[in-house]
């Protein structure tokens, strides 16, 4: 069922930085207005795609997440997490690559289901919850070499992204999305 990995299409993770630290001059002006989009990126890219959008599961497996998730999720120095990688496509085009990395202890009760996503999207689920909380946004300008070439594709030099950690009745869990070269605002 699953699996326990140390290799994933994200191996090295970019430096992360609080959303002040990018001013507004910094951020292209189009892709400002995704980067800080406070609502459902699912939601966002199944209107941008016309209803053209899927979700390709490239990773699913217990893991050590990388040292500033676990500091950001608050979890121990030996402590595994599920961590899925997946590709949000829209119109057949790999338009986002999103990692999310869920601490064992917060995949009990009715938060055991995120444990067998398969290819559904997890925005829904997080959106939908009514005690969700988000907290604030750390954005990435990360080089196209840190993800796996098999997904990236395009000639872009670097890549946006943002995460943020979810809390669902008080269990953490972190998305981190980086927009591909495949994406255009």
């Amino acid at each position: 069922m699953y699996t326990l990995r140390t290799k994933f299409c994200q191996p090295t993770e970019p430096q992360w930085r609080d959303a002040g630290h990018f001013l507004s001059t910094k951020l292209p002006l189009p892709m400002r207005a995704w980067l800080e989009d406070t609502g459902s990126l699912t939601a966002r890219l199944r209107k941008k795609s016309a209803g053209q959008f899927s979700v390709r599961v490239l990773n699913q497996a217990w893991a050590l997440p990388h040292f500033s998730e676990r500091e950001l999720l608050e979890m121990g120095e030996r402590e595994w997490g599920l961590v899925r990688e997946v590709l949000l496509c829209g119109r057949g085009e790999p338009w986002v690559f999103a990692r999310s990395v869920m601490p064992a202890r917060s995949l009990v009760g009715d938060l055991r289901q995120l444990r067998q996503l398969d290819s559904r999207p997890l925005g829904p689920l997080l959106f939908n919850t009514r005690s969700m909380r988000r907290g604030g946004y750390q954005f990435c300008q990360m080089p196209v070499a840190m993800l796996s070439q098999d997904i990236v594709g395009g000639d872009e030099q670097a890549l946006w992204g943002r995460r943020s950690r979810f809390d669902l009745r008080d269990r953490p869990i972190m998305v981190s999305e980086i927009f591909l070269p495949a994406f255009q605002p």
